[in-house]
């Protein structure tokens, strides 16, 4: 089965654990090579919008998608990843 980009644009997205991770806002491509690299949760053309923010903790790598259909399922969350159960990063020690 094969999907128009158009299609994918305001597609549910959970992960593989049915937990809940949002809506399709944008998709970033390869032009190069014709293929999906990613999936952004939030519209990367909204003027004021942070793209490095949205690109780090709101994009879904194109090869964590697991299956297309009414909704997408991805392996993982990525506004979670990362994240401790207070919401914030992990600190780092050296």
């Amino acid at each position: 089965m094969s999907k128009r980009l158009s299609e994918i644009y305001g597609m549910d997205i959970f992960t593989e654990k049915a937990e809940y991770v949002g809506k399709v806002g944008d998709i970033i491509l390869n032009l190069e090579q014709g293929e999906i690299m990613q999936l952004s949760l939030s519209p990367l053309r909204t003027l004021g919008t942070d793209v490095r923010r949205v690109l780090q903790e709101e994009t879904i790598p194109y090869e964590e998608v697991i299956r297309i259909g009414d909704i997408i399922i991805c392996k993982k969350n990525p506004r979670r990843e990362g994240k401790t159960k207070e919401g914030k990063a992990p600190r780092t020690t050296v």
